[in-house]
């Protein structure tokens, strides 16, 4: 309830006298003779009226939501359930399947070990990490514009005015953690390698993850904006940081909302990243030196990475993470074949993060080149600087292989296999050029997903060839993932030949 002034009304007229007309003039009564300084003037007050912002907010909704609200409440729960369907079908089963494929006893001992519960504490920093970065571009309270120009200028407290958006990202948080959580736990204890008590456990570290990320997500959307109080408190004080939103910043990120929704549909990616591109702040010193094309352009990927901390540092821990989980796979025997399957993605991933100059390449193809290289080469010479770092990282994992004593000699031919899959993937990724289809989402998903899927599929192959020792059919499958790489080289010159026709 809120208080606000309403000014008084003064007295009415007279009615009629009978007898007489609107159009007659009235005859004065007769009055006491009163002096003229006792009478009171006629002032109007000001009253105070009480106003639900409830019923305001509940108004206001109407007019400019309509049904929408109770639609987005039912479309929440359609999600949820199919996203509980999807953990049941698919996440316990391959959860499981993790921990079946190999000995109990060894995969316990090496889950415990110190390597492993690093790698697991730096999983969920990289994931925490990652919510902050797209918090700056995207928060968890986005409502629709109307909203923001018509509500919030409003005299209203913006924490409320605000809360049902938050509300729907505070409960799709706590939901995918305690899900998450219980579908770790379940697949421990169906493999029996937990009791009944760790489904509890990991639940409840799930769900205090989920609201710890959601809380992360909203105090990096009002980190976006300069204000008064940016600190660490906002995270236990959700109606105050709710209150630190401002309307220019919701602005922001509801264009930034749409932008991105509207690039991925369409299948142009390059509108996102534009809009999404930050302001250079570091490096601005360095200039890039003269040199041969293959030194230039290797140089700029270096001087991009320089200019571009983030995208380094987020390359590095996906690399560390895929390569640590990867590796793993192939040289210790105690490891399941599908962790191959859980860490191609991060390093896929990973490599991409660092591959910027095949994406600003693949950007402006068709445009003639001002050192006078091919379209092949030019793309070969961007994948210099990801490819030598992915090696180094791969290599610090195998030299760990090798000190604990267990380094087999197929595994150095499989994590090859598995760096030219990751390279063929990034390339295929950056020269997908546009849909050619009707635009749909699941079609447009599907097409994204190609590359990953084709990295991600052929390196389990090889995994799961390399632990059964099945030398006949690797080399087969080896032959197949440099039918990839060649399928990669001809989308660079198809999509460049496209450009310039």
């Amino acid at each position: 309830m809120s208080k606000r002034k309403k000014p008084g009304r003064t007295q009415p007229a007279p009615a009629d006298q009978p007898g007489h007309t609107a159009y007659d003039h009235p005859t004065p009564a007769a009055t006491a003779q009163v002096p003229t300084t006792q009478v009171p003037a006629q002032v109007p007050t000001a009253t105070e009226v009480d106003y639900d912002d409830h019923d305001l907010l509940g108004q206001a909704d109407w007019v400019i939501g309509g049904d929408a609200a109770r639609k987005a409440r039912q479309q929440g729960l359609y999600a949820g359930y199919v996203l509980f369907l999807g953990a049941l079908v698919y996440g316990l089963p391959i959860v499981q399947a993790v921990f079946r494929t190999s000995d109990a006893g060894s995969l316990g001992e090496q889950l415990r070990s110190p390597v492993a519960i690093a790698l697991l504490v730096a999983s969920v920093a990289a994931l925490l990490g990652a919510v902050v970065f797209a918090g700056r571009f995207r928060g968890p309270v986005v409502p629709p514009m109307p909203w923001i120009d018509l509500v919030l200028p409003a005299p209203l407290d913006r924490a409320l005015a605000l809360r049902r958006w938050w509300r729907y990202a505070a409960v799709g948080g706590l939901f995918v953690g305690a899900l998450s959580g219980l579908t770790v736990g379940a697949g421990l204890a169906f493999a029996h390698l937990a009791g009944v008590v760790t489904i509890i456990v990991t639940t409840l570290i799930g769900t205090a993850l989920g609201v710890l990320a959601s809380r992360l997500w909203l105090w990096s959307q009002v980190r976006s904006w300069p204000g008064p109080d940016r600190s660490l408190i906002l995270l236990w004080r959700v109606p105050d940081a709710l209150r630190e939103l401002h309307a220019e910043s919701l602005r922001t990120h509801s264009a930034n909302t749409s932008t991105m929704a509207g690039s991925a549909l369409t299948g142009n990616l390059r509108t996102a990243r534009l809009a999404l591109t930050r302001p250079v702040r570091h490096g601005r010193s360095a200039r890039l030196r003269p040199g041969s094309p293959f030194v230039v352009l290797v140089r700029r990927d270096v001087l991009g990475l320089r200019r571009t901390p983030g995208a380094f540092l987020s390359g590095l821990g996906l690399t560390v993470l895929g390569g640590a989980v990867v590796t793993w796979a192939f040289t210790q025997p105690a490891a399941p074949s599908i962790a191959a399957t859980i860490g191609l993605l991060p390093l896929y991933l990973g490599f991409g993060a660092w591959a910027e100059g095949l994406r600003l390449q693949a950007d402006n193809v068709g445009t003639p080149s001002l050192l006078g290289t091919t379209e092949v080469t030019e793309a070969v010479t961007h994948v210099t600087v990801p490819t030598s770092l992915t090696v180094i990282v791969l290599g610090s994992w195998v030299g760990v292989a090798a000190a604990l004593g267990s380094l087999p000699a197929d595994a150095l031919l499989s994590l090859w296999l598995v760096l030219v899959l990751v390279l063929a993937g990034n390339v295929l990724a950056a020269f997908r050029g546009s849909p050619t289809f009707v635009l749909r989402p699941q079609m447009v998903a599907i097409w994204y997903a190609v590359p990953a899927l084709t990295v991600v599929v052929l390196g389990s192959v090889v995994a799961v060839l390399t632990k059964a020792g099945n030398y006949t059919w690797l080399s087969v499958v080896s032959w197949v993932v440099y039918a990839v790489l060649a399928w990669s080289v001809s989308k660079v010159r198809r999509l460049t030949y496209l450009h310039r026709s």
